[in-house]
């Protein structure tokens, strides 16, 4: 699917690399073994300050908007965040698609009307 965005979709594979990258330089327990089942809490010693940087760090780091605390509330593992992230890109990425749908049409409208009242 080709994005009208000027940001590029990322794969799963891609987006996992990536989260794999923040949460790891934000570990507070570094040296850790990153795997999709590595535990945030019991592995790298997250605490719930750090979730919510970690949070931050994931929205700003992907160009997402505000992450629902109800998604992230649920997130335990590495893999949970990978998921978590694809999803909001999905979503993101879609929602910015019809916005720039929506911007087009409204632009073309308004060109016809300008036509239109010109003749």
């Amino acid at each position: 699917m080709t994005s009208s965005t000027s940001t590029p979709s990322l794969n799963e594979d891609e987006t996992r690399s990536k989260v794999y990258a923040i949460v790891g330089a934000m570990a507070p327990a570094g040296g850790a073994t990153l795997a999709d089942d590595t535990a945030l809490v019991a592995d790298l010693a997250y605490d719930s300050l750090r979730l919510i940087e970690l949070t931050l760090a994931l929205e700003e780091g992907f160009g997402l908007g505000e992450l629902a605390q109800e998604r992230t509330a649920t997130v335990t593992t590495l893999g949970d965040i990978v998921r978590l992230v694809t999803e909001a890109r999905q979503e993101t990425e879609a929602r910015r698609e019809t916005e720039a749908r929506r911007e087009t049409e409204a632009r073309r409208e308004t060109e016809a009307r300008q036509a239109e009242a010109g003749r």
